[in-house]
């Protein structure tokens, strides 16, 4: 049993997901893939997710309480991949977060920083450098980008790229509900 989260957002009227790369350290699965991992203890699929995604994206979107009160506040749509072979289920929580086209330039620079001056048995070791890179894809080229995913995670690429149009309804509910929200507050 495991679980992550997807950043997702609209830009220019399409679907933009934020994908996180494994650093160079992880021989087993190269490549990119949402931000998540397996279950510790008794932890529900959501309570994994948000342990993962902060851990992987480093803070970045927020600490583990600002992630649930995003979860809270909009909700997540979920995809769950039940992998045959193994007899598990992984569930991603894709949500909505505003699009920020320099979030990734922040982020890859602070990593390369701290990567060069840090030893490499801190990077190999630590649960923080787990993600190399992030990178916002849109959903038109997730197809053709589909050798560059992890390799477990490229079944759950097609399964975004099916859902495409109910993900896309579900991230413009959400925005639909911010500037409800921000109307109310004018008022």
């Amino acid at each position: 049993m495991g679980a992550g989260i997807l950043p997702t957002s609209i830009h220019n009227g399409k679907l933009y997901f934020l994908f996180g790369k494994e650093n160079q350290y992880e021989d087993s699965a190269r490549g990119f893939s949402d931000f998540g991992g397996g279950t510790d203890n008794n932890e529900t699929y959501l309570e994994t997710a948000i342990r993962e995604g902060g851990e992987e994206l480093t803070g970045f979107l927020g600490s583990d309480n600002d992630l649930k009160k995003m979860f809270k506040k909009n909700g997540t749509y979920t995809i769950d991949y039940d992998s045959k072979s193994h007899h598990k289920i992984y569930r991603m929580h894709i949500f909505y977060f505003d699009y920020d086209e320099k979030l990734p330039f922040y982020y890859n620079n602070n990593k390369k920083f701290l990567q060069k001056r840090l030893d490499p048995k801190v990077i190999k070791e630590s649960k923080i450098f787990e993600k190399a890179e992030i990178r916002w894809v849109c959903v038109d080229d997730i197809i053709k980008m589909r050798p560059q995913f992890r390799s477990y995670f490229q079944n759950i690429v097609d399964m975004i790229y099916d859902e495409k149009d109910s993900i896309k309804k579900f991230i413009n509910s959400c925005l639909k509900k911010r500037t409800k929200n921000k109307t109310l507050k004018r008022r």
